[in-house]
């Protein structure tokens, strides 16, 4: 995280999501890139970087951005599960990582990163990209692909509210749908009978992947 504050210094917003709903955070958000992009003179399509510690809800802020301005949404960790099911031997290394709790190896992280911001959704529109960079490597790639953000956002908290956020998640394993018990639980028994956890938001990974961060 460091590193990231160094290379990134003028263009971090920190924003603090701690007790917050996600719907009031996305609100916040949206009002301070408002104010970046108000203005109506030519510019660069934005580039928006989401960073922030396990369970802090990038994701889920990375598509309210996206659809907000009508920027392209870049999330590493599709961007993996699409590796896994088209690249049977990269899978294989991702799904090893995923399940200790360790970072997957930049070469693969970048290779799918690049090729997704050279297509030409990315190029007209610009994007809003979360979960990247976060080593070295990752963020020697953007500079040697010339990539200056318009704003990066860093999202806070403690490795407990990480721990409490993510203890609660369930995954719907028919549609793919996220719930958080507290927050947003299911609406009807059925959905709420066959939800999941996800075995990389076990306690002891959590902790791991956040001690990462």
């Amino acid at each position: 995280m460091r590193g990231v504050s160094s290379a990134f210094n003028q263009f971090i917003f920190e924003h603090n999501a701690e007790d917050k709903a996600q719907s009031d955070v996305a609100n916040e958000l949206g009002k301070m890139l408002k104010l970046r992009f108000r203005s109506n003179a030519p510019r660069r399509p934005p580039r928006v970087i989401l960073l922030g510690p396990p369970g802090s809800g990038r994701q889920t802020q990375c598509t309210a951005i996206a659809q907000f301005f009508g920027l392209v949404e870049i999330s590493m960790r599709q961007l993996l599960k699409q590796e896994i099911q088209n690249n049977p031997e990269n899978g294989k290394i991702i799904a090893e990582c995923t399940a200790k709790g360790e970072p997957v190896p930049d070469d693969i992280v970048n290779y799918l990163l690049e090729s997704r911001l050279r297509q030409s959704d990315c190029r007209i529109n610009g994007w809003v990209l979360e979960g990247f960079p976060e080593s070295n490597a990752q963020i020697n790639l953007l500079k040697a692909m010339r990539i200056k953000p318009s704003l990066v956002i860093v999202m806070e908290q403690t490795e407990d509210e990480s721990v409490r956020r993510l203890g609660n998640k369930r995954i719907d394993p028919v549609t793919g749908t996220l719930y958080n018990l507290e927050v947003n639980p299911p609406s009807d028994e059925t959905t709420s009978a066959r939800l999941i956890d996800a075995p990389e938001d076990s306690y002891d990974l959590v902790k791991k992947r956040y001690n990462a961060w």
